[in-house]
């Protein structure tokens, strides 16, 4: 943002506005406290800008500012087609966590549908999910030993929902956890957009005894309605090269060990 507009005090609401929202698209997020000495205007009017955007859809407010929104859609054919690229380098960088005889438990996401595509065949791993998709993709790689998680078959996420499957996974206890997301930030922790998505996420959490995000650049500094876990529960976060280094260090300094692909 350029000093002068930032210390504009004839701006009106809206352009004030627009200018909060080019902060938060560029930088994550936004302290309400810092913005009001930005703008010279009360926290009162900064939190009322922050207010308006959230209603109109274009920011999450969280507590002290606001974060920038997370675009990620609940349906899996249109997540499936979207950073393509990406994911699979993701895909591919976790490996390397994987130790023959492992249980693994892939969950619903379109991260993990690109893991399975690239599963060790000759490992003997045990791979649990809730997704047909990730279950064909695993036979389809010739990993023999596959539990599918059931249930009724949710058309948007594709994937096994409600107290069946959430009972299935309660009674299991996987070497490593695969967890895809919506958003993730340091203060809201790893989310989602969908509230039956979210619950059977918080499920494999509890279940496992280590969980890897598989986290695109672009959710990064976002947050979604619904709360999966805190950060900190990450074991570890990999994610792409590409990330601002300043982003990376905050991420690092939480404890959570951070891997690029």
């Amino acid at each position: 943002m350029d000093t002068d507009a930032a210390f504009d005090t004839s701006l009106i609401p809206a352009e004030r506005q627009r200018l909060l929202l080019e902060r938060i698209e560029q930088d994550g997020r936004i302290a309400s406290a810092q913005a009001a000495l930005d703008f010279a205007v009360s926290e009162d009017t900064i939190r009322r800008d922050l207010r308006e955007l959230a209603d109109a859809g274009l920011v999450e407010r969280v507590h002290g500012g606001a974060l920038r929104k997370s675009k990620s859609s609940h349906r899996f054919d249109k997540r499936v087609v979207t950073n393509e690229a990406q994911k699979a380098q993701l895909a591919s960088r976790a490996l390397a966590f994987i130790a023959p005889e492992m249980v693994v438990l892939l969950d619903q996401s379109t991260s993990n549908l690109m893991l399975a595509r690239q599963l060790p065949v000759d490992a003997g791993l045990t791979v649990i999910t809730p997704s047909p998709d990730i279950a064909v993709a695993t036979l389809d790689r010739g990993v023999s030993k596959l539990m599918l998680v059931g249930g009724m078959i949710d058309p948007l996420s594709r994937s096994a929902i409600g107290a069946g499957a959430l009972e299935q996974i309660a009674g299991m206890k996987p070497d490593l956890c695969f967890l895809g997301a919506c958003a993730v930030d340091l203060i809201d922790g790893v989310t989602a957009v969908d509230y039956e998505d979210t619950c059977l996420k918080r499920a494999m959490v509890a279940a496992s005894r280590s969980v890897i995000a598989l986290i695109t650049a672009d959710k990064l500094d976002t947050s979604s309605a619904y709360k999966i876990a805190p950060f900190s529960r990450l074991d570890h976060m990999v994610t792409e090269r590409g990330v601002s280094g300043a982003i990376l260090q905050r991420y690092s300094n939480s404890g959570v060990e951070i891997h690029l692909a």
